[in-house]
């Protein structure tokens, strides 16, 4: 590995990143000349399919922190005086140039904290960026979150926890909220059982899935108190009675069902999705006029196809053989995911 060193750099010394592989095609389209102009506004957009924290998310952890927490990467320009590329940080420089032309006096956005290469060879560069963006940092575990974010609460404000995170303060506390329900009620009761192997984190999601409203009040509905039924569901999920966290999401409509209901609390049925099945079928399911359903009818029949595909049909699927169907699922992927961030963005307010 070269030889490094950490400095302060003027922002208006260090150009972007024209080579950058997620905005080179954009780019390509743009007119040679006006391409370093084009790239800041290209980079502040918010990328909805990558991994990571939107832009906006970025942009006030940024403002809330005071600054970058990880140093871009760039090397020299050769041939230049003073003057540098960046090979990894290309949002986080853009970001600060719109900061800095927001708030031209605030001097915390004039120099950003810089990992300097001592060269801008080819190879190295590309290097750079392979284990930037192919083998980026590993993300905790969502329990290592909810008990990191749990243990700083005890002596620092939510909301300020919250703020320095993107302010997404919904997103965060369900996190917490998961944690203490995993703890409390999962740990506690696996504890007991002599042998045990102990709590499955991969099983955390399944207790964030329990807080959501509907989940809650069907639970407390039953059991006259959520202290019983969060025990009751911490059994539940111990013994896999969902073979996937979003399968608590049926929760409420199983308990609404009398026959559905009794199956599943009383052993009839081996777990949730078999329960089900015993609700009788309504609206499109009953052959009604997909215009005539509503969304949860349509959700409901929906959830009960993709949850019988077959291994046959999948495999047809991975090999590009049914393609008209793999188009309809991912055009409504995309439909759903615009509803629910839609829906979450009006949670965070």
């Amino acid at each position: 590995m070269p030889e490094t060193k950490y400095e302060y750099v003027d922002i208006e010394n260090i150009e972007f990143d024209l080579e950058n592989p997620r905005i080179i095609k954009e780019l390509n389209a743009i007119e040679e000349s006006e391409r370093k102009e084009s790239a800041a506004a290209l980079l502040i957009l918010s990328f909805s399919d990558e991994p990571g924290p939107a832009r906006e998310e970025l942009e006030k952890s940024i403002i809330a922190s005071g600054g970058i927490v990880k140093a871009i990467e760039i090397v020299p320009i050769q041939g230049s005086d003073n003057k540098y590329k960046v090979i990894d940080g290309n949002t986080r420089l853009a970001l600060y140039k719109k900061l800095k032309n927001e708030d031209p006096d605030n001097k915390t956005w004039h120099k950003i904290q810089s990992l300097i290469y001592p060269s801008d060879d080819e190879n190295q560069l590309d290097d750079i960026r392979l284990l930037a963006h192919f083998m980026p940092v590993k993300q905790w575990s969502q329990y290592a979150k909810g008990q990191y974010i749990n243990k700083l609460c005890e002596t620092k404000d939510f909301d300020q926890i919250a703020l320095k995170l993107g302010g997404k303060t919904s997103e965060i506390r369900k996190i917490r909220e998961a944690y203490i329900f995993f703890k409390d009620y999962y740990e506690t009761h696996v504890d007991k059982i002599q042998n045990h192997p102990g709590a499955d984190e991969s099983k955390f999601s399944h207790f964030r899935e329990a807080l959501s409203r509907g989940v809650e009040v069907a639970l407390e509905s039953h059991f006259g108190d959520l202290d019983t039924a969060k025990k009751k569901f911490a059994k539940w999920v111990d013994d896999g009675k969902f073979r996937m966290a979003i399968h608590v999401r049926k929760i409420p409509a199983v308990f609404n069902n009398e026959e559905a209901k009794n199956a599943f609390l009383n052993g009839e049925v081996s777990d949730i999705e078999e329960a089900v099945r015993l609700i009788p079928a309504t609206g499109a399911e009953a052959g009604q006029n997909l215009d005539e359903a509503s969304i949860e009818e349509i959700s409901t029949q929906l959830s009960r196809k993709l949850n019988s595909i077959t291994r046959n049909d999948m495999q047809l699927m991975q090999e590009d053989r049914m393609p008209s169907t793999v188009d309809s699922l991912m055009l409504l992927y995309l439909d759903l995911e615009k509803v629910i961030d839609e829906i979450e963005s009006k949670e965070s307010k």
